[in-house]
């Protein structure tokens, strides 16, 4: 039986589907909470007083949100809160913490079955290898996402969008959608 595991393609092909996978997540989420973001009293309030933000980047947070990264805001005093849009309130449905597990499931199965993964092990490294891909699509979230308020910034927390949405959860749900993919396979 050969190895799949540690191939030059395998990185490829996790690298391509863990990127892949993010910008689904991302497009899901932009399609399920722009138009909510755009009719806010909040966001017409911030437009009104000349702010820069842009619906695209409340979109990052909120798909960061979904991963259980944080969005830092500034408070009175050079305080800082830690807010999770789809906790605060009813404005976002909770299923959109469904995106990103389904999107990393179907992205280590996609993962494994393309590099070839022959046992559940190979499945589960191959699966694990969409973190490559999707890590790049967070640390380019981090310097995409932040808004300026004034002298203030609002913005995902980088050792939460790093730890967990970057290398946690694609190597955990990878890694499950690999096995389950090569264990269906042999």
């Amino acid at each position: 039986m050969k190895s799949t595991t540690r191939s030059p393609r395998t990185a490829l092909v996790g690298v391509g589907s863990g990127f892949g996978a993010a910008i689904v997540g991302y497009l899901l989420v932009y399609l399920s909470a722009s138009g909510t973001i755009q009719n806010s009293a909040a966001f017409g309030f911030l437009e009104a007083v000349g702010s820069e933000l842009s619906v695209w980047q409340v979109v990052g947070w909120v798909f960061l949100n979904a991963h259980g990264v944080t969005t830092l805001v500034p408070g009175l005093f050079g305080s800082t809160s830690s807010v999770n849009l789809i906790e605060t309130g009813e404005t976002f449905s909770t299923l959109l913490y469904a995106v990103p597990v389904v999107c990393l499931l179907v992205a280590g199965a996609v993962s494994a079955a393309l590099a070839g993964a022959e046992s559940p092990a190979d499945g589960a490294l191959s699966g694990a290898a969409i973190a490559l891909g999707y890590l790049v699509v967070a640390l380019a979230g981090l310097l995409a996402f932040p808004a300026s308020f004034g002298g203030s910034v609002v913005r995902p927390d980088p050792v939460t969008t790093v730890l967990l949405a970057g290398v946690t959860a694609p190597v955990a749900l990878g890694a499950i959608g690999g096995s389950i993919t090569a264990t269906i396979r042999s």
